[in-house]
């Protein structure tokens, strides 16, 4: 049995980024129906200072009532002060204060809807090693990049992969036999999204790899 962990980026209640009704959440519904494929959904907390989570409690239910996601934590603003670093957030929090201070925002739009995310992944897939150890204790797993972390220590789990849903070579199988995809929910500065085209070519991929395996499809949370 090898597990296959699906993982989407900058999930939030705007419409064409994670909302009822939108062609992305079409196709991850069928998905599920076809192969029993879950997701973990990252989500920022209040994006671009415009969705904060607390006053959109009805679409945080509408994905919490599927037995096929996760929730996890994606930043609180996904959006920096600072022009030279994107959207790094936690990067831009360098001091273990202006860290925590981020991280209470973040839980506190959380807990007004009822959640504890029990994982997280930077912003921008960067951070400051001072915002690290701040995350590390508030959540159990980080989903990481190997490149973009550059070897810093986390105090949590944490969960390496980035194959895309658009790839067409080779895919890697990480640590104790797992795949992990890596996709953003929409964002034309993003290849992997989940348009027609990366759709289809996903459900080639899993095609392809029941051919060979035993597909288990899991969360992050069910690796833990």
């Amino acid at each position: 049995m090898t597990n296959v962990v699906i993982a989407i980026d900058d999930v939030h209640p705007e419409p064409g980024w994670g909302c009822q009704g939108d062609e992305s959440v079409g196709y991850l519904e069928e998905l599920n129906k076809e192969f029993g494929c879950k997701f973990t959904l990252f989500i920022p907390s209040n994006y671009h200072r415009k969705y904060p989570l607390s006053k959109y409690k009805d679409w945080v239910e509408f994905w919490k009532s599927k037995d096929w996601t996760e929730l996890s934590a994606h930043g609180h603003y996904h959006q920096c002060d600072r022009t030279d670093i994107g959207e790094c957030e936690f990067l831009e929090t360098d001091s273990d204060q202006k860290a925590e201070i981020r991280l209470e925002m973040c839980l506190t739009e959380w807990k007004k809807v009822g959640h504890k995310p029990l994982g997280w992944r930077n912003p921008g897939w960067l951070a400051h090693p001072k915002a690290i150890k701040a995350i590390g204790h508030h959540f159990e797993y980080a989903a990481i990049h190997k490149k973009h972390n550059h070897n810093i220590s986390w105090s949590c789990k944490t969960y390496e992969g980035c194959d895309g849903i658009d790839e067409t070579e080779v895919i890697q199988l990480y640590g104790e036999r797992y795949f992990i995809f890596q996709s953003h929910i929409a964002g034309n500065w993003n290849d992997n999204v989940w348009n027609k085209k990366n759709y289809e070519n996903f459900r080639r991929i899993l095609s392809s790899l029941q051919k060979t395996y035993t597909l288990n499809f899991i969360t992050f949370q069910e690796l833990l």
